[in-house]
């Protein structure tokens, strides 16, 4: 089974091995990305077609991992 995002609930269910494995959106970078873009457009600069944000897979083998925990947010 695969999920999408990461509230505790989901990481709950990696570690009990209902879920194999989420994948977590970057909300930072969805952020950062929307505020350039929407700049970008008011001042008539181009914008590219597709702005990759990131994600990252959370697996019972990672999800303790520091750098995979920060996308982790609560219900």
């Amino acid at each position: 089974m695969v999920a999408f995002d990461a509230p505790q609930s989901i990481v709950d269910q990696i570690a009990s091995g209902l879920v194999d494995m989420t994948i977590a959106q970057h909300p930072a970078e969805i952020g950062f990305y929307g505020v350039v873009t929407a700049y970008a457009h008011l001042t008539g600069q181009s914008i590219p077609p597709l702005i990759g944000t990131g994600f990252t897979l959370m697996t019972a083998d990672n999800i303790d991992d520091p750098a995979v925990q920060r996308f982790i947010y609560s219900d």
